[in-house]
């Protein structure tokens, strides 16, 4: 890979500790920020989001639909995400601008690779959560609105969702 070296870095000794921090850190911000943060909440109005078919063979990309709109103070936009095994979040559709009523979208991608980077495995359970956001996309102050528990059959093949974590 060739790093070009800023300008006013030009003639100066850099430590390479310093430029390996560097690009540490720069890295690091990008993931957290593509990633989201973690959301443990299951959110305020649990089933309000569900896919379509809510069973079916995980080589589908199913669709998505909400049955309510986001709440008052946050109907600028919303974003589905996954929740990952270590409790980051990741997006799975774009970003919807008009959530005052029900809204609905498709998957960004198809649900074995969702589970593959959630690092979900066989016969496991995965939440999905609508982050509701009070500017237009998903900006401002988020609420996690909605959920929805989607399970992995013990092959992988197949899927369920239910509003509540399986026991």
């Amino acid at each position: 890979m060739n790093w070009k070296i800023p300008k006013p870095l030009r003639g100066r000794k850099v430590g390479r500790t310093t430029m390996l921090l560097g690009v540490a850190g720069a890295t690091l911000g990008a993931l957290v920020i593509g990633a989201g943060t973690a959301h443990a909440a299951v959110g305020k109005n649990p089933g309000a989001v569900n896919l379509n078919p809510t069973t079916g063979a995980t080589s589908s990309t199913p669709t998505w639909a909400t049955t309510v709109g986001c709440a008052s103070g946050f109907q600028g936009s919303a974003v589905f995400r996954e929740v990952h095994a270590d409790g980051t979040t990741n997006n799975i559709s774009a970003v919807t601008n008009q959530v005052v009523s029900p809204f609905s979208g498709k998957l960004e991608g198809p649900l074995p690779l969702i589970k593959q980077l959630g690092s979900i495995p066989n016969g496991h359970t995965q939440q999905f959560v609508m982050i509701c956001f009070a500017g237009p996309s998903a900006t401002g102050t988020l609420d996690v609105a909605m959920s929805v528990y989607i399970t992995y059959s013990a092959d992988g093949t197949r899927y369920t969702t239910g509003a509540t974590r399986p026991a």
